[in-house]
């Protein structure tokens, strides 16, 4: 595995991590990563990484790995934008179990889709999307804060800074200015 990919990939399941209670497979998966941050090779890292995936695949929101094409944002962006979508799943994760059944009754998809979330994950899985949309969006509309180097501009909490789309009453406002 690529030190890019590792620092991605193991960044994200340090954010996991920071939300799971205390265990064994836990303090397996940190030691591997600790290991993996020191390999001498990329197929060590490949070899640490096969273990973290095998034991997290048993877990509670244990992150996945991105397939898919070549991101155009910087790793460090990447990694911001992997913790802000793990912030994202422990919120909803830290909402008492008894509320589910009611939320899933009146949360509903978005869309034409009709029906309802089948499940508690499904719903998690679909406002993490939204986050990830929504920041990927604001990027796009320059409305994301960055930095010099062009990084995001983050909060005291790591957070990114957005500015809000403007409303309708807003847009129609600048439209009659001009």
């Amino acid at each position: 595995m690529k030190q890019a990919n590792w620092t991605m990939n193991s960044s994200k399941v340090r954010t996991w991590a920071e939300t799971q209670p205390e265990s064994d497979k836990l303090q397996t998966i940190m030691l591997s990563l600790s290991l993996g941050d020191n390999a001498e090779s990329d197929e060590l890292r490949s070899t640490y990484w096969t273990a973290i995936r095998s034991i997290g695949s048993t877990m509670d929101n244990f992150p996945k790995a991105r397939r898919g094409r070549e991101s155009a944002l910087s790793e460090n962006q990447e990694i911001v934008l992997a913790n802000v979508a793990v912030k994202v799943v422990a919120a909803f994760a830290a909402i008492p179990s008894e509320y589910h059944s009611l939320l899933l009754q009146v949360i509903v998809p978005h869309g034409r889709t009709g029906g309802v979330y089948s499940d508690w994950n499904a719903l998690t899985t679909s406002f993490e999307k939204q986050a990830i949309n929504y920041i990927m969006q604001s990027i796009k509309d320059k409305r994301v804060a960055m930095t010099e180097d062009n990084e995001f501009d983050l909060d005291a909490n790591g957070m990114l800074q957005i500015t809000p789309r403007p409303t309708k009453a807003n847009s129609s406002e600048v439209d009659e200015e001009e």
